[in-house]
């Protein structure tokens, strides 16, 4: 992941920090200025942050379409067929640097795996449309009404700049996808007592997710009115 963000970094230092080292158990990368963390989810509800976290996504995964890994390359998240890209693996609006309400940077790769492209767009897509009830869209993902999700997906797809996506149920069941490894990756972890899943998994949290699941398996025609 370290060779894999220098090479990104040097392609686009103000998008990716540079790793600076490990020192026994502390990973430290250079910062990305800007905010970080729950107060920024108002910028992503909004049209400028939803495009910019498009084309952030789209920027990262050209630049690492280059990348060659080692043979024997460790990664964060096992590695998935086609892999075109390298993707992030968790590409939410928590892993970006918010600048002037704008995704300007994105950090946290310690689930970077070689995959194809539509993983990441998929897990950004579920966050970002978002596959949520509308209560929980003005909650926690900062709308101040419910947001128009058809419109949502079609613009992030836009400003990531697939000039033939996928039809929208196709897109959908990617969703579904991925949100079912999120699943299986959390479970695994716990079950290797690796932090914070095991806690997680220990306070109820895979129920949360397949409650996740059977939302966007229920709700699948509010995508595609």
């Amino acid at each position: 992941m370290h060779r894999l963000l220098v090479h990104l970094h040097d392609r686009l230092p103000d998008l990716v920090p540079r790793p600076v080292g490990i020192d026994g158990g502390t990973e430290t990368v250079t910062f990305l200025p800007g905010q970080a963390g729950a107060d920024c989810w108002p910028h992503q509800a909004g049209e400028a942050g939803l495009v910019s976290a498009a084309r952030l996504l789209r920027t990262v995964h050209d630049a690492s379409r280059d990348h060659l890994p080692a043979p024997d390359a460790t990664w964060g998240a096992p590695a998935t067929t086609p892999a075109d890209v390298v993707c992030h693996g968790d590409p939410g609006p928590w892993n970006m640097a918010w600048r002037n309400g704008r995704a300007a940077g994105l950090f946290d790769w310690d689930f970077a795996h070689p995959g194809p492209a539509i993983d990441d767009v998929a897990y950004a897509l579920e966050h970002l449309v978002p596959f949520r009830s509308d209560e929980q869209a003005v909650r926690w993902h900062g709308f101040t009404a419910p947001p128009d999700r058809p419109r949502r997906l079609r613009r992030f797809l836009q400003a990531y700049g697939w000039d033939e996506p996928p039809a929208v149920q196709v897109l959908v069941d990617a969703v579904i996808a991925r949100q079912q490894r999120t699943i299986d990756a959390v479970a695994e972890l716990a079950r290797r007592g690796v932090q914070p899943q095991q806690r997680w998994v220990r306070e109820g949290h895979l129920e949360e997710l397949a409650e996740r699941i059977r939302w966007s398996q229920t709700h699948r025609h509010l995508l595609d009115p």
